[in-house]
């Protein structure tokens, strides 16, 4: 049943029509808000700055067992961002293994052929410290000469308690609770 509601998740906000909410705003002005705010969701996004193509999973704890993950793959290199909508409650995140975050996940494809493992290289972030219900978080893919991978992983938080509006079009996360809710999930 969780897979089921996973899936309505991440694939109803591209049915609906609605566009990386984040770009538009940008670009047009308020016109989406780039957190879930009010509703029961976590969205996790991770943004490709890299010259790399990614393979990334990113794992995640409810507070049952097992854990969950899911692969993104094929993330494009150039400023590319993708994301996962989870629903709440969320205990942990982090990309690769909740538990040990010097174990490289991450795959990296250089345009150049050669390809190498990255670790996130930070503790899981924990719901309540790092974030809460409403929140975006973003995992951030930059090339850092400093790192052995040759590539970092910068999480950053957008706070739901930011998304307030006015929004000159409708809250996609509102109308996908409402949806949700009607159908019994």
């Amino acid at each position: 049943m969780r897979n089921i509601r996973l899936v309505t998740l991440m694939v109803l906000p591209c049915l609906a029509g609605c566009l990386n909410p984040d770009i538009v705003s940008t670009t047009v002005g308020g016109l989406y808000p780039v957190a879930p705010g009010n509703e029961q969701f976590v969205l996790v996004r991770l943004i490709n700055q890299t010259t790399a193509t990614l393979d990334v999973p990113i794992v995640y704890d409810d507070g049952s067992l097992p854990t969950f993950t899911f692969f993104v793959r094929g993330l494009s290199p150039g400023g590319r961002d993708t994301g996962l909508l989870l629903d709440w409650p969320i205990v942990r995140v982090a990309i690769g293994d909740l538990n040990n975050p010097y174990l490289p996940a991450v795959s990296a494809l250089f345009p150049n052929g050669s390809s190498i493992a990255v670790a996130f290289g930070l503790p899981a972030l924990q719901a309540g410290v790092d974030f809460n219900r409403g929140d975006t978080i973003l995992f951030i893919f930059t090339e850092d000469s400093r790192s052995s991978a040759y590539i970092r992983v910068s999480p950053a938080l957008i706070r739901g308690s930011t998304q307030t509006g006015p929004f000159s079009r409708g809250d996609p996360f509102l109308r996908l609770q409402i949806l949700l809710e009607s159908t019994g999930y």
